[in-house]
């Protein structure tokens, strides 16, 4: 496990232990490392892109607990879901230092925005 995989897992520690969503499901790719969290009716997917330098949080509804394998299938971004100009990164000329404190800006936007999700989840996804 990378550094930013690991900050990732504490910064996101608040889903598991405050909102009953299940430990994080992580995939690595060329470019990207994807944390997926579930509970009975959200994913919550916390994508760190490495070759951007920033993160970004998808918000998908779930069917019984499961993603649609049809076109039903809907997957928001946070700052779209809870309208806001989403930020951005520098791109490679992020620093570590940046990269880690956007990690860390998202779980706090995330955080501060989850519960009224998680109440309203019917209407966030029509």
């Amino acid at each position: 496990m990378n550094l930013f995989s690991s900050i990732t897992e504490e910064s996101f520690s608040y889903l598991i232990s405050d909102y009953g969503f299940s430990e994080p499901v992580a995939t690595d790719g060329s470019w990207k490392t994807t944390f997926l969290y579930v509970n009975d009716q959200i994913g919550i997917e916390i994508e760190l892109n490495y070759r951007d330098m920033d993160t970004f949080i998808f918000i998908s509804k779930l069917k019984n607990g499961e993603f649609p394998q049809n076109d039903n299938y809907v997957r928001k971004q946070l700052e779209e879901i809870i309208e806001v100009e989403p930020s951005r990164s520098n791109g490679d000329s992020t620093t570590i230092e940046q990269f880690e404190k956007g990690i860390a800006r998202k779980s706090t936007l995330l955080k501060n925005n989850i519960g009224e999700i998680l109440n309203t989840s019917e209407n966030v996804f029509v």
